[in-house]
């Protein structure tokens, strides 16, 4: 009866804790998508799950109760992420190089020409990532710092000559989070965040790249600072199962930019070789899109040294690997992301890749 307690009690403030932070999505918050947030490799691979099977450096970013069941990790891992698509956009850019930087100078025929071939990238952006992190990980106590490098590029047509359009953002968090267990089956944890933020959106034709450069530059030079805060909690539902609450940016606000809370619930079952899991995320449906859009699942299957990964983000079939030697772990994974309000809408994949250097999961 005293353990039936004390899971109440824990459920109730976690409760008003979501309620009080419900304020804050109110009309000039950002979308739950355009938070700073490190995604872990590991759990892009396994369908984007882990509220429950975070098991890694990086799992308390996800849910902070999960440091209650975490190990000594400590590790430097840097991880890189692109559009699918990059590579089409890369290598119409490399082969046609003179031409765009000498539109002027080219014919009718080769401008009509250059236009069509540009076609299917017209007013459509790759987005790459670079994603540099530490983080001092044990039971109940975690401390992250990580470097969210995101940029966007692409070509548009224009009306007398050919554009280059594209974004910037750079954001840089410091995590502290600590858990503790409140009965044998429940764990609850907080995560402070400290974020600066800095951004940049340009667009100018092709032949004044090198006059934009440094303007490029000068406008990432100044930013926004402030702190959000993450509650979660752990309950363990049989001797495999578990079940993760979390309530993310139950504050948040950093310059003029409100957080939205996202509250996320997930499911995970667990072996020695195998983790089944699955999380619905935005439960108060802040972005306002199908909860087809919200839903994530994955397995993970384990051998020695290495690790096969798959399931469906957002509809979307994923599938990643792990290769673990211990002081290096190399990972990757590929996915889609669902761009539009509905699932099938606009699937954009994404190619991620991760190695980290350090001790632990």
């Amino acid at each position: 009866m005293k353990r039936f307690g004390t899971w109440i009690g824990g459920c109730i403030a976690l409760s008003a804790l979501v309620i009080a932070g419900t304020g804050v999505g109110q009309a000039g918050t950002l979308r739950t998508t355009d938070v700073p947030f490190r995604h872990d490799i590991r759990a892009l691979g396994m369908g984007g799950a882990y509220v429950a099977a975070g098991r890694n450096g990086s799992a308390f970013l996800y849910n902070p109760a999960l440091l209650n069941q975490s190990h000594v990790n400590i590790g430097l891992p840097i991880s890189l992420g692109v559009d699918a698509n990059a590579v089409d956009m890369f290598k119409f850019i490399n082969d046609n190089q003179a031409s765009l930087e000498g539109f002027s100078n080219l014919t009718i025929a080769q401008q009509e020409k250059l236009f069509s071939d540009m076609t299917k990238f017209d007013g459509e952006k790759i987005k790459f990532r670079v994603t540099p992190m530490f983080n001092i990980v044990m039971k109940n106590f975690g401390l992250a710092g990580y470097g969210a490098i995101k940029g966007g590029g692409g070509v548009d047509k224009g009306i007398f000559e050919p554009r280059i359009a594209g974004d910037g953002r750079i954001d840089c968090v410091v995590a502290l989070g600590i858990a503790k267990g409140v009965s044998k089956n429940m764990a609850i944890g907080v995560t402070g965040k400290y974020i600066n933020s800095r951004a940049t959106d340009f667009r100018f034709r092709i032949t004044q790249v090198g006059n934009t450069f440094d303007t490029v530059l000068d406008s990432l030079k100044s930013g926004d600072a402030g702190v959000a805060l993450d509650v979660g909690m752990l309950y363990r539902l049989g001797e495999r199962s578990t079940l993760g609450v979390v309530a993310q940016n139950i504050y948040g606000k950093v310059g003029n930019d409100k957080y939205p809370i996202n509250l996320k619930a997930g499911l995970a079952w667990t072996s020695k070789r195998l983790t089944l899991a699955a999380d619905l995320t935005d439960l108060l449906n802040k972005d306002g899109v199908s909860i087809f859009n919200r839903v994530f699942m994955g397995a993970e299957f384990r051998i020695p040294f290495i690790s096969l990964r798959g399931g469906f983000y957002q509809g979307y079939p994923s599938i990643g690997a792990g290769l673990n030697l211990k002081i290096v772990k190399i990972d990757v994974a590929k996915y889609k992301i669902e761009t539009g309000g509905r699932p099938g809408i606009a699937g954009l994949g994404q190619l991620e890749a991760q190695i980290k250097i350090g001790w632990g999961w």
